[in-house]
């Protein structure tokens, strides 16, 4: 039976990228072949790492134990949940006697309901309160920083949260991971409409309705049971904008396994898009290329995707019987 590949279709009219020639280009690319500075901004770096857990967990020690060095202010952009991470930052923090009092944290996002209501740190459902569970709680009292510090979403602060990073004098440090919307947390074509680049990244802090996929990339997360439960994900959040990850002086993204393991197939697309696609609004992920810092990749993300040809699973099944008849 003879098979021919003439078959063409358009990708999902609900996609905020539609170029076909280019997604089928940025598919092919091979991460590791493009690990270093390869990029248009010469700050920025690709690097693939066993280990991007530990990568984030040093970094962000190693900034919080320099700002009680110098007793400088810090200020972070964070992602939550990142348990593995606080966990391992605080041990660190207390084993050494390691100061947090100068440090400022902001999240990344954060969930809301229906109506727009933020969910408190309190709530089981809340972000930020991973944050406060397994780092803040976890801290030696003596070593925490001071309430006022821990910046958390409100009604009352959506529109102004940018301004409140701004105050400090923007982030020393934002730390993201891509969803697979192509977007940077919450942060989605969808939810940040803008005719141009300079547009879209002058946007601020806002209320979002999170893309169709970025539910199910929350419902893939430690948080859900790693279960795909999406309906259990809440359906608003409220998130920092594009103007506020440029703004920070350095930008590390992490892209790695799901939280309790799972398979990162959803997380290799998107991770493509970002490195080898136009920089541009549709493609939110792209913007970090514009910035000073480092995108490190897990080598399971970083393998390219593939699928096995029907002849190798037809080949490989008369292998198996053979040692079967034997």
């Amino acid at each position: 039976m003879a098979f021919n590949n003439t078959f063409k279709f358009a990708p999902a009219e609900w996609l905020p990228f539609q170029d076909r020639e280019v997604l089928d280009a940025v598919v092919n690319k091979d991460i590791r072949e493009h690990q270093g500075k390869n990029f248009e901004n010469p700050d920025f770096e690709l690097k693939v790492v066993f280990d991007v857990h530990n990568y984030f967990a040093i970094d962000l020690f190693q900034k919080i134990r320099m700002s009680a060095v110098k007793n400088e202010k810090l200020v972070v952009i964070l992602p939550s949940p990142e348990n593995a991470v606080f966990i391992s930052v605080v041990e660190n923090l207390n084993k050494y006697k390691v100061s947090a009092k100068n440090v400022h944290v902001f999240f990344l996002y954060e969930y809301a309901n229906e109506k727009g209501e933020v969910a408190p740190w309190q709530s089981p459902y809340s972000r930020s309160g991973h944050f406060m569970r397994y780092f803040y709680n976890r801290l030696d009292a003596e070593l925490r920083m001071p309430m006022e510090n821990i910046h958390f979403w409100t009604e009352e602060n959506i529109d102004t949260y940018s301004d409140e990073i701004a105050a400090l004098g923007g982030a020393d440090v934002a730390y993201t991971a891509l969803s697979w919307s192509s977007g940077i947390g919450a942060i989605d074509p969808e939810s940040f409409p803008a005719k141009s680049l300079d547009e879209f990244l002058s946007m601020g802090s806002r209320l979002v309705t999170p893309m169709a996929e970025m539910i199910a990339h929350d419902s893939l997360r430690g948080m859900f049971g790693c279960s795909g439960d999406i309906a259990n994900v809440p359906p608003k959040a409220v998130t920092v904008g594009p103007k506020d990850l440029m703004a920070s002086k350095e930008w590390n993204d992490m892209e790695y396994l799901v939280g309790c393991g799972g398979n990162p197939a959803h997380q290799k697309f998107p991770l493509q898009l970002a490195m080898f696609g136009p920089i541009c609004p549709e493609n939110p992920g792209s913007i970090m290329r514009l910035h000073n810092g480092t995108c490190y990749v897990c080598p399971e993300v970083a393998t390219p995707a593939s699928t096995l040809p029907d002849y190798d699973i037809i080949e490989r099944l008369a292998e198996i019987r053979k040692k079967e008849e034997k």
